[in-house]
C-alpha cells in the first residue's frame, strides 16, 4: 500500500470563469511526489495553498488543451524554474499538443534549454498506463472534441482532436477522472470496477448518469466541472437513482485513496 495517497480538487470550476473556484486541475499525492491532472487558471495558487512546493511534481497529465484544463502550466513551469530545482518534469499530453506547448513555453520565455531541470514531453496514448510510483494512471479517450474535427480540417488546421478520461488504480481502489465528455457512453470503455467516479456535469445530463454508476455498482461520486449557477437542487430529486455516495467537489476538498475520508479547507 502506497504510504500516502490522496487526490487534492485545486480546481473544479467549469469552463466559464467562476470567482469561488479554479478551472480544472487535481493533484494525486503519492507522498513521494506528485501528479498534476490537468492545470487550468488558479491551479498554482491553490497547490501552494495546499501546502507543496512546485518542484514536487514529477508529471502533468493534460487530458485535452482547452484552456480551462490547460492555462495554467506555463504558471506552474515558471515556478519550478524560479526554485532552481534540477527535479526531471514530464508532461504527458495528447501528440498534437507536444508542439503547441512548446511554443507557448518559448513565447513565455521558458525555454527547455534555458530550464534547470530536465524537461521532457510524452505523448499519452489510449490505454497505456503510465507507472507513478504505485499508482497506475491509464487515458481513454472521449469524444469531447470531435465536433471540431470539420472545422478545424476546413480551415488547415491539423491534429487528432484527443481527449482523453484518466483510470486511477491505487491501494486496491480505482478512481477515474472523465474530464470533458463527449457522451457519458465515452466512459463505457473504461473497465469495471470504478470505486469512485470524479465527473464533469457541463456536457452530460444527471439523469442520465445516476442509471449509468447505478449498474456499474459505483460507491462514490463526485459531480466537477460546476459552473456558479449549477443547479444543487437537480442533485437532490435525483438522488432516489442510484445508492451512490453523492459530493459537489470544491476547491481543496482531499480525498484519502486509503480510507475514503473526505476533508476540506478551512477559511
Amino acid at each position: 500500500m502506497t504510504s500516502a495517497a490522496r487526490l487534492i480538487i485545486l480546481g473544479s470550476s467549469a469552463g466559464r470563469a467562476s470567482a469561488h473556484r479554479a478551472a480544472s486541475s487535481y493533484l494525486l499525492d503519492l507522498g513521494s511526489h506528485g501528479v498534476l491532472i490537468d492545470c487550468g487558471d488558479g491551479a498554482t495558487r491553490n497547490f501552494l495553498r495546499a501546502g507543496f512546493l512546485p518542484e514536487w511534481v514529477e508529471k502533468i497529465v493534460i487530458t485535452h488543451t482547452h484552456a480551462d484544463h490547460v492555462a495554467g502550466v506555463p504558471y506552474f513551469l515558471q515556478q519550478r524554474y524560479l526554485v532552481g530545482t534540477d527535479r526531471p518534469l514530464t508532461v504527458h499530453c495528447p501528440e498534437d499538443a507536444i508542439g503547441p506547448l512548446k511554443d507557448v513555453l518559448d513565447f513565455s520565455h521558458l525555454f527547455a534549454e534555458r530550464m534547470p531541470f530536465p524537461l521532457y514531453f510524452e505523448s499519452l496514448l489510449a490505454g497505456r498506463s503510465l507507472d507513478c510510483d504505485g499508482a497506475r494512471v491509464t487515458p481513454y479517450p472521449t469524444t469531447h472534441l470531435e465536433g471540431n474535427s470539420a472545422w478545424r480540417e476546413n480551415h488547415g488546421f491539423l491534429g487528432n482532436n484527443e481527449c482523453f478520461a484518466v483510470r486511477i488504480e491505487i491501494n486496491g481502489r480505482v478512481i477515474v477522472y472523465s474530464s470533458d465528455l463527449g457522451a457519458l457512453a465515452d466512459l463505457d470503455m473504461i473497465p469495471l470496477p470504478i470505486d469512485w467516479l470524479l465527473v464533469e456535469t457541463s456536457h452530460i445530463a444527471l439523469d442520465e448518469l445516476w442509471p449509468w454508476v447505478e449498474e456499474r455498482r459505483v460507491k462514490r461520486v463526485i459531480l466537477t466541472h460546476l459552473s456558479d449557477d449549477f443547479d444543487v437542487a437537480a442533485v437532490a430529486s435525483a438522488r432516489p437513482g442510484t445508492k451512490a455516495e453523492i459530493l459537489l467537489a470544491e476547491d481543496g476538498m482531499t480525498l484519502d485513496l486509503r480510507d475514503g475520508a473526505v476533508t476540506r479547507w478551512t477559511a
